[in-house]
């Protein structure tokens, strides 16, 4: 009696394991667009990337934006230095008579200063009227600066009216009665006249300058007091 065998690699009468071939004529499918490109493909740009999220688009600043203004104390300081020391050169070059000066006049012409006294002397800001003026006694006290004045009409009538400051000091006070005699009238002193008066300035104890003026302010010159 004849036994069939097995087919070969057939075990226990079950089918073959493994991976099936494909059957005739299979190919495989091309990759899509979101495949894995091919070599030589441009790669798609990289997404653009938008604005930090909380990051701030406020203009840059500097901190030299958050310094302090710069003072201008000094510059106030300079030009009052300035204006005082053109009215007492102005005052010290009237003094000087020019050489001519009493062929050429005429009689509208500006009225010439001479030193004919004592003094320093000055015109009118409208150069109508000249005069001369002097400190003749200084006194410092704890409450500030008093000090005796002369003020003399060569052609008058002259009104007069005085200011003082410290001369680090750009604040200008203004002369008040003292309590030493005599005292300023306050009348315009006519030509060929004279009135001599003390006043009182609230300053601190300094260099200072005393500035005349007419009764309605406009400077006419200056003189130092020493500290």
């Amino acid at each position: 009696m004849t036994q069939e065998l097995p087919p070969a690699g057939a075990t226990g009468g079950q089918p073959p394991t493994g991976p099936t071939p494909p059957p005739s004529g299979w190919a495989p499918a091309p990759l899509s667009g979101g495949g894995r490109p091919s070599v030589g493909e441009t790669p798609p740009p990289a997404p653009s990337r938008g604005p930090v999220l909380g990051a701030s688009e406020l203009p840059s600043v500097t901190i030299t934006e958050f310094a302090p203004p710069r003072s201008r104390m000094p510059l106030v300081v300079a030009l009052i230095a300035v204006v005082v020391a053109g009215l007492i050169w102005a005052g010290t070059a009237l003094a000087s008579p020019q050489p001519g000066s009493a062929a050429s006049a005429s009689p509208s012409a500006r009225p010439t200063v001479t030193a004919s006294g004592p003094g320093l002397p000055f015109v009118t800001p409208d150069e109508r009227y000249t005069g001369r003026w002097e400190i003749l006694r200084q006194l410092w006290t704890d409450s500030g600066l008093e000090v005796e004045i002369r003020v003399m009409a060569d052609r008058g009538p002259i009104d007069y009216s005085f200011v003082a400051f410290g001369n680090d000091d750009v604040q200008a006070t203004t002369a008040q009665p003292s309590s030493q005699q005599p005292q300023f009238s306050g009348m315009p002193i006519q030509s060929g006249s004279q009135e001599t008066g003390w006043l009182f300035f609230p300053l601190r104890r300094g260099a200072a300058t005393i500035i005349l003026g007419t009764a309605a302010g406009r400077q006419m010159s200056a003189l130092p007091v020493s500290g």
